[in-house]
């Protein structure tokens, strides 16, 4: 007859009792079958599954202090926090979980200034996503514009320069191809005199071939794009 599945019963099972003890308790602990100080841990866990009812969940951590010092393959959890300690280095790394009672599908989730994991709901098809103080948004592409009246090297940053020769010539350099390999910028004379917008390299740059580009008209315009080694008009 087969072992039972089940705990001994109180005033029965004489003679099998230590072995049905056994067998329940070997199912998932670690037994070497000699005394080891590794016996007794657990060699796997098999979680029976939850119902709807209150108290019954397969598994529930109770908030609580975490380690002041992290110790590898540790799971904490602390007020609306779940933590894991990784083994490399030591770390103690958050669980980032969010909350499915809302949302659509192409949500996007991100880290917000207090460390929780936030929701930015999808955008709409006309829409970009920028940052806006720091903080991922969707929104309309917005091009950095600036006017310049004097000499100036284009970063990064910017992508409509409105050069202002009405009190001499202005020169705008343009960065290094090789830091802006895909980046446009676009250049345009906005006053009516006779003097120029000069748009010229950096380094062994070519724009189109050439050392430099030169607008004399007032309102028109240049786009100019990299390729990683050189500017091209557009």
């Amino acid at each position: 007859m087969p072992t039972p599945q089940r705990l001994p019963s109180v005033n029965g099972d004489d003679g099998v009792w230590g072995d049905i003890l056994n067998q329940f308790i070997g199912k998932e602990h670690y037994d070497s079958g000699s005394d080891s100080a590794t016996n007794g841990g657990h060699q796997k866990i098999t979680i029976r599954a939850g119902s709807a009812t209150a108290g019954t969940a397969p598994l529930k951590f109770t908030s609580g202090t975490i380690l002041s010092t992290p110790e590898a393959g540790a799971v904490e959890f602390n007020t609306d926090r779940l933590y894991f300690t990784q083994t490399t280095s030591t770390t103690r790394k958050v669980i980032a979980a969010f909350d499915d009672t809302s949302g659509a599908t192409g949500d996007l989730y991100y880290r917000d200034a207090s460390g929780n994991f936030t929701r930015l709901g999808v955008g709409s098809g006309v829409q970009v996503l920028r940052t806006v103080s720091g903080l991922p948004s969707w929104g309309q592409v917005i091009m950095a514009t600036a006017s310049k009246t004097s000499s100036y090297t284009i970063t990064a940053n910017d992508t409509v320069i409105l050069g202002d020769a009405t009190s001499g010539n202005v020169t705008i350099t343009l960065p290094l191809a090789s830091i802006a390999s895909g980046y446009r910028f676009f250049i345009k004379k906005s006053d009516s005199s006779a003097n120029s917008v000069i748009i010229t390299r950096s380094g062994s740059d070519t724009i189109d071939g050439s050392t430099s580009a030169t607008v004399t008209v007032q309102y028109v315009s240049l786009t100019v794009v990299s390729d990683g080694s050189n500017w091209y008009i557009i």
